[in-house]
């Protein structure tokens, strides 16, 4: 009985391997043909394969964050880092903005019926 049931045991792992196999198996075979299909679809349509784009934009990033890192801290911000201490940028008098339109309100003249009057 003892031999039986470590019979029926070793049965059960051989087949759940196997099925683990076929799985595993099956997950491949759909990634190499979803990447075989999106590398004709890029030939076809004469654009970037999505994988170059990606690895390209990667590689940009770590070359900014690179140069940004040999440039000193702070050198992205214009050199205002999180503890230096406040010296010719922060005596700059900010430039005013002469794009700014003046606030008209409407709530006095929705309730005459008049338009507003434009300075």
């Amino acid at each position: 009985m003892n031999f039986i049931n470590s019979l029926i045991g070793i049965l059960f792992r051989l087949v759940f391997m196997a099925a683990g196999l076929v799985f595993v198996a099956g997950l491949v075979v759909v990634a190499v043909f979803a990447l075989a299909l999106s590398f004709v679809w890029s030939l076809v349509t004469g654009q970037r394969h999505p994988l170059s784009v990606v690895w390209g934009r990667f590689r940009q990033t770590q070359d900014a964050v690179w140069r940004a890192s040999q440039r000193g801290p702070g050198a992205a911000r214009g050199g205002a880092g999180p503890f230096s201490r406040p010296g010719a940028q922060a005596a700059q008098p900010k430039a005013a903005n002469d794009d700014v339109v003046d606030v008209v309100d409407l709530q006095a003249t929705r309730l005459r019926g008049d338009e507003p009057e434009q300075k």
